[in-house]
Parts: C-alpha cells; structure tokens; sequence
C-alpha cells in the first residue's frame, strides 16, 4: 500500500513532536483563543501559540477555545465542555477564559434579557450565550473549577483579552469587559457588569490562580497606540480578533503571566522563553501546516451531491432545498425571525448540518467541497463553514469564513484543501450563519444555500 500523508484536524500533528507528555494544559474560551486553519481566515487565536513557550517533553497544550462560545454554550455543548472532560487527567492544569460572548445582552442574562423584551412587545433573542456577570457568569466559572478539581486537575482563572476599542490612547471600559456605564436594565439589582472583577471574585473565593490578561493586554496595546495595534494585531476587520502577530504577542504575555505567579510554580518550571527567531519559525510552521498536507494514495473517484440538511436553531421556509441550484422561494433564518443584534461570530448551535460516511472498510479523501450561498435581503450576512466528526462533532476546524457576504448576490464556494474520512467515520459540515448587528436585531436577512457537492476518491482502509 502506498504510503499516505493525512492531514489532521489539530495542529499539533505539524507542530509538536511525538512525546510522552507528562502534563497537559487545556485551554477553554472563545474565538480570541481558537485554533483556525491559516488557508480559512487571517484570525489568530492566542491558544495556538502557547505550546512554544512550554518545554514539549514536559507539557503538552490542547487547545480547545471555540470561536463563538460563552461559558453557558461551551458547557451546554456536547462536543465542548464534555468532551474536554474526558481528556484531563489528574495533574493537568486547565486555563479558563470567557467573557466576550457572555456580553452578548449588554450584561444581562440572556432569559432576563428576554422577559425585558417581552415587557416591551419586542422580539426575543435566538443567541442564548448571554450571562449576567455577577450571576450566571460567576455560576458556570464555578461549575469548570469544580468539575476541573474533581478530576485532580488545577483550575487556573485567566480573565480575556482586551477589544481594541481605544478612546483618547486608551482602552475604554467596554474593551476592558466592563459593561456598567452601558447597561440600562431595571432587571437586576446587581449594578455593575464588570466581567474580569466577577472572575476575580471566583477565583478569591474559590482560591484559584487567577491572571488578569486584561490588564496585561490593554497595557501592551496602550503602549504601542491605537494605529500600531490595527495595523498589526488586529487587522482582520474587527477590533476582537487578532491576526497572527497579534495572537503571538497575547501567548507571550500568558507565558509571563505563568512565570510571574507563585502559585503556579511547578507550571512555570515547565515555561521556556523561546528567541524572537524560534518564535518565527514556530509561527511560519502554523501557516504552512495546512498548505504542506497532501495525500497520495490513488483510489476510486466519487462524487456526491447532498441535498438533505439538517437544520438547528434555524427556522426553514423552504419549497425545495433538492434544487440544484437556490431556490429564490427559500430562507433559512433564525426561528424568532430576526437576527440579534451584536454578534461577531458563529453560534455554535445555530447551524445547516450535513453528514456524508465513509465505508466500514474503505477511507474517503474529500479533495473538494462546493455549494453556492446566497445573503438575501442585506449585506451583513456571515458565515463559517465547519467540518468534524460523528454525533459529538469531533475535532472542529473552520474550512471557510466569508463576514462580507454581497447582498441578494449568489456566491460559488469551493474548498480544496483535502480531508481524510476514516473507515466507519461520519464527516459533519456545518454552515453557521450570523448577522453584524451592533445596534439592534434585524429582519428580512435571510441565508440562501444550494446543495453541497463533495468530490474525492474511495482508498482502502489504512
């Protein structure tokens, strides 16, 4: 048999050797801290970075940030929080980072924000990620600690990065996750919304380490300027995300976060401060982890058209999805009807799923993905397109992102980069759109796709 070169959903395939780690440090959070294929999207996450500054005999990182994730979400998520239980063990350690998408109702829980809109005669929300900080917040960041312990792991509190939203040279309150002067709700009798002082809190009561990667990053970025930072650690297209220089300056600052913390000695000692130029390289291995993959086996074409989806958190009003091209009678938006208003990306349980399984006895190597997808009604429509695996949804990596969808306008996409499906494996591909909506929800948006085509070829079972 010829020899075949897979290409893994995880970087650390390309990135770290094969060792047998003594320790692991998990890293749970949002898309600040998500892994992403380079060929995808320029977004960074910090996460993917850190493994440079560990010795990798001793610790090993899996990273397990997920793009659009609140702490209710990542803990409500089958694929998420649970799944990542099942990979600690007694001595890891298990870095917990939330906030930005905990926001998402101005500082309001999300059921509390719903009954206010009802009071009002407004539309509900369909984005269940909101978490008031001093309450729900505080309870799911509990929740991790505890379950963490249970399985003789240290939990360690690290507060997010600041958004570059400058005002005067400086990161206003909002950027430091402090929605006080913002929130006008008569729900609570809580009066400030401020994020990073609700995890401090946790992390007293609960003696955790706690590391504020707030005040380290809006320190960071106010010294260098507003321009300097958007020019280059944050400069794909918001003020969240950061590109990969920007991803790298934020892993270096959790280094020294860890080496600074006495509590975290013994983690420390595992820390090693790699040259501007190993730094580089470790960086360079990221980009061209994805475009040096390939397969050569040969094996029996096939080609599939999936017209079947299933569709979650979506509302269809469809008269026939089997067309083969977009029907302009179809929509597909969220059940309430309306978009809610300030999101920045995907929801995580809010998606068109399909699936196409390999053989019991043969492998797939998908070496093409195409679909037309279409924003009807508006310009503000987003996607992700995520591929993983079986009823868990497994391994997650983004295969494509487009957040400046041309309005009433059909797009052709077309992914290329191969995809091994084991034997016996189901392939799960998921379309996740969003609205950018900052100011309030929106109707009459509606997403409009085609069947999805994959083409590859059968190869025998490795």
């Amino acid at each position: 048999m010829k020899k075949i070169f897979i290409i893994h959903f995880s970087l650390f395939i390309f990135l770290v050797p094969a060792f047998a780690a003594t320790r692991k440090v998990h890293t749970i959070g949002d898309s600040t801290m998500s892994d992403y294929r380079p060929a995808a999207t320029p977004k960074r996450g910090w996460g993917m970075y850190l493994q440079a500054f560990f010795l990798p005999d001793s610790v090993r990182v899996n990273n397990r940030g997920k793009s659009g994730a609140s702490t209710r979400t990542f803990y409500e998520t089958e694929n998420l929080w649970p799944s990542v239980r099942t990979q600690m063990q007694s001595g890891d350690y298990l870095i917990i980072q939330f906030a930005h998408n905990d926001e998402k109702c101005k500082g309001q829980d999300v059921y509390h924000y719903n009954d206010s809109l009802r009071a009002l005669g407004q539309d509900t929300t369909t984005d269940m990620r909101g978490t008031e900080p001093n309450t729900t917040y505080k309870d799911y960041l509990r929740l991790y600690v505890r379950e963490a312990r249970e399985l003789g792991v240290t939990p360690i509190l690290m507060s997010p990065i600041c958004r570059a939203y400058f005002r005067d040279g400086k990161i206003n309150d909002e950027g430091r996750h402090n929605l006080t002067n913002n929130n006008q709700s008569p729900i609570t009798n809580h009066q400030s919304k401020d994020y990073v002082r609700c995890m401090r809190e946790v992390a007293s009561e609960l003696n955790v380490p706690f590391l504020d990667m707030t005040a380290a990053t809006c320190q960071a970025f106010e010294s260098l300027g507003r321009d300097y930072c958007m020019a280059h650690f944050f400069n794909c297209g918001d003020k969240t995300h950061t590109s990969a220089e920007g991803g790298m300056v934020v892993a270096n600052l959790a280094y020294d976060l860890i080496a600074h913390a006495p509590e975290l000695a013994e983690l420390a000692s595992w820390t090693v401060k790699p040259s501007d130029e190993a730094l580089a390289a470790y960086s360079a291995r990221i980009e061209d982890a994805g475009r040096a993959a390939a397969f050569s086996a040969s094996g029996t074409p096939f080609s599939k058209t999936i017209s079947d989806f299933r569709l979650e958190n979506l509302q269809p009003e469809i008269k026939n999805h089997q067309s083969e091209i977009i029907n302009p009678k179809s929509k597909i938006l969220p059940p309430e009807g309306s978009w809610p208003a300030g999101e920045i990306d995907e929801v995580a349980n809010r998606y068109v799923e399909y699936t196409l399984s390999a053989p019991k006895k043969k492998a797939l190597v998908i070496e093409s993905i195409e679909l037309d997808v279409c924003a009807y009604g508006g310009d503000g429509m987003n996607i992700h397109i995520n591929a993983g695996f079986g009823d868990m949804f497994r391994d997650v990596v983004t295969l494509y992102e487009n957040t400046a969808l041309p309005k009433n306008r059909p797009i052709h996409v077309r992914l290329t980069e191969p995809l091994l499906v084991p034997a016996g494996e189901t392939l799960v591909l998921r379309v996740l759109p969003w609205y950018d909506s900052r100011i309030r929800p929106q109707t009459g948006k509606s997403l409009r796709l085609s069947p999805l085509t994959i083409s590859g070829k059968e190869i025998n079972k490795p």
